[in-house]
This record gives structure tokens, C-alpha cells and sequence, in this order.
């Protein structure tokens, strides 16, 4: 008979470099209890000589706070520029609840935009003849190019914002002396079950609308611009 005996299994669990990290990280005191494991560490160092873990620590910690900092700052210009984004929206919503007239109301909106939205010219746009008691809207019956130039936001039903070509700008703002001047625009649909027309924020300034911001605000703006012409002028011209 063999007195050979069956080598013991070995009882140490196989555990992946996962494992290992999150244990650690669950028990921040294990180095302190067992510094025979630190000494058995291989830290590497880098060309200006060796790095003890606590610096790797200190300059992740450093890191990691640069981040958040950054981070922080970012919540922070974005509170600050929907706070500026109410205040607007609350300005021109005085105005409109006050407004007894529509080329009152256009005009009034028209400088308080200029003023405090960045805005150079302002166009309102309605399906329809048009009327002699109004001035200040643009009646697209009678104007086939400003028609077309809204074609792309009458179709969408939502605010548009971004590049004005030199075309559009020509048919939407051609009472203006510079309309060839103005580069970028918001285009806001009016209407309520269906898009009747447009109001149309421009800027000369080539970033002041790009297709990447938040169309919240303008929408709502929208919105009140819509009621305000239904109580002004009826509800058939924006229904």
C-alpha cells in the first residue's frame, strides 16, 4: 500500500483585481493594520523619483476636487443663466399681460428684448390678409417669401434655433437697412392646435442662437405671445 498522501486543496480563494480593489476601498484601514502587506507592495515611481502612496493619494484627492470645483462651477453658471432666463420670461410676461393693443404690445416687446435678451430685431408672423388696424405683423397672405423662410419651423411645430441665412433674413426683415447683417435667429412657432405663424428673434451675433441651446424658455414665451394675440385680435387668427 502507497503511503503517499493527496496533496491538500488549497484554500486561499481565487479573487479577481476587482474584488480586491473594492475591499480595499471598503476597508481604508487595512494597510495600517497589516504593514507587512505595504512593504510587499511594488509602487512604482516616476522620473523625479519615487512616489509614496499617501502623495498618490493627496494628488487623486486634488484631482478629484479639481473636478467636483469644476463641476460646481458649471451648476452654478447654469442656476445663474435660467435664473437671468425667469427674470426675462417674467419681464415680457408684464408686458403682455398689460398689452390693450397689438402694435403696442409688438413694440414693447420689441424694446424689451433688445434691451435684455441680446436681441436686434424682432418679426411677427401670421397666416391671413392683411389688416389695416395692425402694423406691426407681417400678414403672410401677402408676403410668399417670408412664407417660405418659415417653411422649416411651421413644419416642425417647435422653436428652432440657429444659422439665419442671408435669404431668409432678406424676407423676413426687409424693412430693416442691415437685415443682410443678421446671422443667427430663434424661431418661435404661434399658434394653438396648429402653427399659424412665427415670432422671430435675430442677432447679428453668430452665437447668440445655435441649435445646441435649450429651447424651454422661448417656447414658453411661445406660448404667451399665442394667448395674448388670441384675447388681442381673436381666436381665429392663432387658433
Amino acid at each position: 500500500m502507497s503511503d503517499t498522501q493527496p496533496e491538500p486543496s488549497s484554500s486561499v480563494p481565487e479573487l479577481d483585481e476587482d474584488q480586491v480593489a473594492a475591499w480595499l476601498v471598503a476597508h481604508p484601514d487595512f494597510v495600517a493594520r497589516h504593514p507587512e502587506a505595504f512593504e510587499a507592495q511594488a509602487i512604482g515611481h516616476d522620473a523625479q523619483g519615487a512616489t509614496s502612496l499617501i502623495e498618490r493619494q493627496v494628488a487623486r484627492l486634488r484631482q478629484t476636487n479639481r473636478e467636483l470645483a469644476a463641476r460646481f462651477e458649471e451648476l452654478v453658471g447654469t442656476a445663474r443663466a435660467n435664473e437671468d432666463r425667469v427674470v426675462q420670461l417674467n419681464r415680457v410676461a408684464r408686458i403682455m399681460v398689460g398689452a390693450t393693443a397689438v402694435d403696442a404690445l409688438i413694440a414693447a416687446l420689441t424694446d424689451s428684448l433688445q434691451q435684455h435678451f441680446g436681441v436686434d430685431a424682432t418679426g411677427v408672423f401670421l397666416e391671413g390678409p392683411a389688416r389695416a388696424d395692425i402694423n406691426r405683423i407681417l400678414w403672410l397672405d401677402d408676403a410668399p417669401a417670408a412664407h417660405e423662410a418659415l417653411t422649416h419651423v411651421r413644419r416642425r411645430g417647435k422653436p428652432i434655433c440657429g444659422e439665419l441665412a442671408a435669404a431668409q433674413a432678406q424676407a423676413l426683415f426687409a424693412d430693416g437697412d442691415d437685415d443682410a447683417m443678421f446671422t443667427s435667429a430663434a424661431f418661435i412657432p404661434l399658434g394653438r392646435s396648429e402653427v399659424r405663424g412665427a415670432i422671430v428673434l435675430a442677432s447679428r451675433d453668430p452665437q447668440r442662437f445655435t441649435p445646441d441651446m435649450g429651447t424651454l424658455f422661448v417656447e414658453l414665451f411661445g406660448a404667451l405671445l399665442t394667448a395674448t394675440l388670441a384675447r388681442l385680435i381673436g381666436d381665429d387668427a392663432v387658433a
